[in-house]
């Protein structure tokens, strides 16, 4: 709710493809260190960062799919993120509950999250024009 109510900032980033894969490692260190959490306290905060930066990384996505796509493809687009929001943390659950089963719930909750912030740097580098995006009529040279 924090991170909601603190959100203004967000608009004004103009290295949008850099924030998006910060905010997922973000999220995905988050995650993946309270599952080591000992104390129910640090394991809510960090639960609020991971939210925060789960928030972060919703607005740039959604943002970036409404600039970037053309006209013709935006509904289409639309339908395929959809799809991938409600269904992705259903298959990261799906996940989670096998990988219990044979490494333990700690490592497989703590293991999801890493895995996710370290799937997020590889795809950052596979892919390098996420990271380069900005969004249109950003005139500033990036250094």
């Amino acid at each position: 709710m924090i991170g909601g109510l603190t959100s203004g900032w967000i608009g004004r980033v103009r290295r949008q493809g850099v924030a998006l894969v910060i905010a997922v490692v973000g999220w995905g260190l988050a995650i993946g260190f309270s599952g080591f959490a000992q104390s129910l306290w640090l394991m809510v905060l960090l639960l609020a960062v991971g939210g925060a930066a789960d928030l972060v990384s919703a607005v740039y996505r959604q943002s970036i799919l409404q600039v970037f796509a053309p006209d013709r493809l935006r509904g289409r687009l639309q339908g395929v993120f959809t799809v991938v929001v409600a269904g992705g943390p259903r298959l990261g659950d799906l996940r989670s509950g096998a990988t219990a089963d044979f490494v333990g719930p700690t490592a497989s909750w703590a293991g999801g999250g890493f895995v996710a912030a370290g799937l997020a740097v590889v795809l950052a580098t596979i892919f390098p024009a996420l990271v380069r995006y900005r969004p249109p009529g950003d005139a500033r040279i990036d250094r």
